[in-house]
């Protein structure tokens, strides 16, 4: 009889979860409705009724929508079947206004102690951070004839309009390594982030993508 063995052990803890406050310095928080799903730490925009309803920003959205960040716990919620954790259209949620704050960072980003951190207000990673004020676009593998496809040639190669050498296929979706005669489209992740006046603080945990940001 064979049993399974358990090898692999980590008795870390997160820094923080995505909502939470960093610490009991002063704060701000103001009430709000959700229109439409949202999740805590995410920054969400003014909605249909300004100053009643908020929501996670769209492609639409400005810096002046902003309304906050919803605040871990400020309503109750729990994780579904799938472990996925939304909040549900017309719940009342917290929205942190000032105050320092965990968030989900998005996948480009690099905090840096007050740099700004630039809301994204589309695409799948809508209402995280990030610091990168312009879009933010991955390479990923498609076949000849698509539009805008380009195929990959070695680095010593003097590439045509349709070429593109093997070292500039940065950067590129996860799981795939670029090689030489494969054919790339560069697929945008989301467009420019908005500055809502917030900035990154001292702390980050990159084992669970999230960092804190500073509202004044």
């Amino acid at each position: 009889m064979r049993m399974a063995v358990q090898t692999d052990y980590n008795f870390g803890f997160s820094k923080g979860v995505a909502g939470g406050l960093f610490d009991m310095s002063h704060h701000e928080v103001a009430t709000r409705q959700a229109q439409g799903s949202v999740k805590f730490g995410l920054g969400v925009v003014k909605g249909t009724n300004a100053g009643i309803d908020v929501k996670v920003p769209d492609s639409a959205a400005t810096a002046n929508d902003f309304e906050g960040i919803v605040v871990h716990n400020s309503v109750m919620a729990e994780l579904d079947m799938d472990n996925n954790l939304n909040i549900g259209s017309k719940r009342t949620v917290g929205c942190l206004v000032e105050g320092k704050i965990w968030v989900p960072v998005a996948p480009d980003a690099n905090p840096t102690y007050k740099g700004t951190a630039y809301l994204v207000k589309d695409g799948e990673f809508a209402g995280c951070f990030t610091s990168q004020s312009a879009a933010y676009s991955l390479y990923e593998k498609t076949v000849s004839g698509t539009e805008g496809a380009k195929e990959v040639v070695a680095d010593t190669t003097t590439p045509t309009d349709t070429q593109i050498k093997l070292s500039a296929v940065t950067p590129a979706v996860s799981n795939y390594t670029p090689a030489v005669g494969d054919y790339v489209v560069s697929r945008q992740i989301y467009g420019a982030g908005l500055d809502v006046g917030a900035k990154f603080g001292k702390s980050v945990d990159s084992n669970t993508g999230i960092a804190v940001i500073e509202l004044k």
